[in-house]
């Protein structure tokens, strides 16, 4: 059983309690032409086009693109015809308000490059309703009202690829971003954040602290949640993934009760100032 596998029961996201982040560095206040000036903007990762608009676009990494820097530029022509090139960065790609584009970038990010994982962001394209690769749109909810066709026609292949391809989404966008609010603002974002998976330390903080209490007092205990999504429970050997311990039932509570109280004392003295 994977730690995962807690989440469903208790309300809280993995991410936040192994205390997972992003630190959003001083590379994203650089301006595209100080980035755009290597070898690895000129050939595009991929390119596709709108025979039915004239529009284009090419994703590129940028020359400083790394792990901790992943900055992708965009190139291409609208469909009014005016050539443009702009400056992203992954880890600000909201699926609840992104463009076509941004969610090609994501599968760059998360390795899904197939000729599928295109068809599938293809669908959602048509399903949002939105007529330029560059346009905002909730991707997030076309995901859901496609995979709920699937399921009602019964197209089981179609559901579980899509919910597959949907998780990998998932796992790379949920990690809480920290940033430095007066570089959001430099960047032209001002007041509240646009960037729904972007939050300061204290937002993202209280958003702890309010899922725990929530999961205190509406749910289950972790020892009663996990007998009841395994009937089995108290008769099944356990083990963490990737670990070769096994434990019983008893000891895995206990070792998931201090894995979380730890992963929240991390998380409250690990927050940037």
């Amino acid at each position: 059983m994977s730690v995962n596998g807690i989440d469903n029961n208790t309300g809280i996201n993995s991410n936040y309690m192994t205390g997972k982040k992003r630190v959003l560095g001083k590379n994203f206040n650089i301006q595209i032409e100080d980035i755009n000036r290597g070898s690895k903007v000129n050939e595009p990762l991929m390119s596709f086009s709108n025979p039915k608009t004239g529009e284009s676009v090419e994703i590129h990494r940028s020359d400083i693109y790394s792990d901790d820097t992943p900055i992708y530029i965009l190139k291409g022509k609208t469909a009014e015809g005016k050539e443009f090139e702009r400056m992203h960065h992954a880890w600000i790609i909201d699926p609840r308000n992104c463009s076509y584009a941004e969610l090609m970038m994501l599968n760059q990010e998360t390795g899904n490059t197939s000729l599928g994982d295109k068809q599938r962001a293809d669908i959602l394209f048509e399903k949002t309703g939105v007529k330029n690769y560059l346009d905002k749109a909730d991707y997030s909810t076309a995901i859901k009202d496609v995979m709920e066709e699937y399921k009602s026609s019964g197209n089981w292949d179609a559901y579980l690829s899509m919910d597959k391809w949907q998780q990998s989404l998932n796992d790379y966008t949920s990690v809480p971003v920290y940033f430095d609010r007066s570089i959001m603002e430099r960047n032209g974002v001002k007041g509240s954040c646009s960037f729904a998976t972007v939050r300061t330390a204290e937002e993202i903080q209280k958003e702890i602290d309010d899922r725990v209490k929530a999961a205190e007092k509406n749910g289950p205990t972790l020892r009663e949640a996990l007998a009841n999504a395994f009937p089995n429970a108290v008769n099944t050997l356990y083990s963490f993934v990737g670990s070769s311990v096994v434990m019983t039932f008893d000891e895995y509570v206990k070792a998931m009760e201090e894995m979380l109280r730890k992963s929240n004392e991390e998380a409250n003295v690990s927050l940037i100032k």
